[in-house]
């Protein structure tokens, strides 16, 4: 089933790029033969270039499918940088991620945007007003849920606590071989988790060689040689 975008779902995905770039992006995705994708978009970032933007991590170099050139390093995505919900009332979402630490810091008509202070870059949420739209059907295409990163179990088990006292019902924490995770719906019934980022994904690969092999978490494991053979080779 295919998802039919509305109300009460995750709706924009956007992604850091440098500033001044958005011309290169424009040409490089007409070149490919990308006509338009409603649910993702590029988000040019000044802050990007004075360092602020995602510090420390390293830009996607790598050419992609579509495509015989390599993106330029200097024009390359950096990461996530914010994920839009269109709600009917965003009023109780509001107060949920204000309470999860996020601050408003932008309001202009149906829009408002928060982040979170010191954050990486990846810190935005934008909220949409649309009481008049319809409700969102879940399927292809959408987006399951929205993950917050936590440094450590501690930290999530506090976090927990503090949801659970509040009265959201959060699953127990669950183990993804990667990273620890519990989830909850907010009260328009969009799904949150808060994941650590231990033990991380090298667990069981050497740093160096992140990516050098198919890794899977235990419970895909079974399913090895049917994703196996779906998987196209990565061409650098």
């Amino acid at each position: 089933m295919n998802f039919d975008a509305g109300a009460e779902e995750v709706g924009e995905t956007s992604f850091a790029v440098a500033e001044d770039t958005l011309g290169y992006w424009k040409e490089r995705l007409a070149s490919c033969g990308v006509a338009g994708l409603s649910e993702l978009e590029l988000w040019e970032r000044s802050a990007f270039a004075s360092g602020r933007l995602f510090a420390g991590r390293s830009r996607w170099r790598s050419a992609p499918r579509l495509g015989s050139t390599k993106v330029d390093p200097d024009k390359a995505i950096t990461g996530f940088h914010r994920t839009s919900l269109p709600l009917k009332d965003p009023g109780s979402t509001r107060e949920l991620i204000s309470f999860m630490g996020s601050q408003e810091v932008d309001r202009k008509g149906d829009w408002s945007r928060f982040a979170i202070g010191g954050g990486n870059g990846a810190d935005v949420i934008a909220l949409e007003t649309v009481p008049k739209a319809d409700l969102a059907r879940l399927g292809a295409g959408s987006v399951h849920h929205i993950a917050f990163a936590l440094g450590d179990r501690a930290a999530q088990f506090e976090v927990r606590k503090a949801l659970m006292d509040t009265g959201y019902q959060v699953t127990p924490v669950i183990d993804r071989d990667y990273f620890w995770a519990p989830y909850f719906r907010t009260p328009r019934g969009v799904l949150f988790e808060t994941a650590t980022y231990e033990p991380g994904f090298d667990r069981d690969e050497d740093t160096a060689h992140l990516g050098g092999a198919v890794k899977l978490p235990t419970r895909y494991e079974p399913y090895r040689n049917q994703i196996s053979r779906r998987l196209k080779p990565i061409k650098d």
